[in-house]
């Protein structure tokens, strides 16, 4: 009567089932940290349109083409779009987001370094899309 023993395959379980409780905490733990913004977070609204992007300071200062900001504070972006679906991304600090027609999309960041980046629609938004860009300058 030669039985065998289930002891591998059981431990092989416990070690998958360990894993995967494991990953899914840090991706829900990751996911909280992203979409909780910092109280003292200065809100832009940001406006995606055929082919230029505007930002509006909390102060109502607008910007076209350009934003200006200081090294070290957070920023809440409140992303739309006036005519056709583009995407806001800053690619040095990984910021991207949909900007959708009637619906307004968050993404909070803290620019750490002085400099120049740029600021392009990653969304095809039609003929003129490869040339939808502005410019950030993060200010010491």
């Amino acid at each position: 009567m030669g039985g065998h023993s289930n002891w591998p395959e059981w431990i092989y379980i416990g070690v998958v089932v360990a894993l995967l409780a494991y990953v899914g905490a840090e991706a829900w733990n990751v996911e909280r940290i992203v979409e909780h913004v910092p109280a003292e977070a200065e809100v832009i609204k940001v406006t995606g349109q055929q082919w230029f992007w505007t930002f509006e300071h909390a102060d109502g200062k607008k910007e076209v083409g350009e934003l200006h900001l200081k090294k070290g504070k957070p920023y809440k972006f409140e992303i739309t779009a006036k005519d056709v679906n583009h995407s806001f991304n800053i690619h040095d600090y990984v910021v991207l987001q949909d900007a959708i027609v009637g619906r307004v999309n968050t993404v909070w960041f803290a620019p750490d370094q002085a400099g120049e980046y740029v600021i392009q629609c990653r969304e095809y938004c039609g003929l003129l899309h490869y040339n939808m860009r502005a410019t950030l300058y993060v200010e010491e």
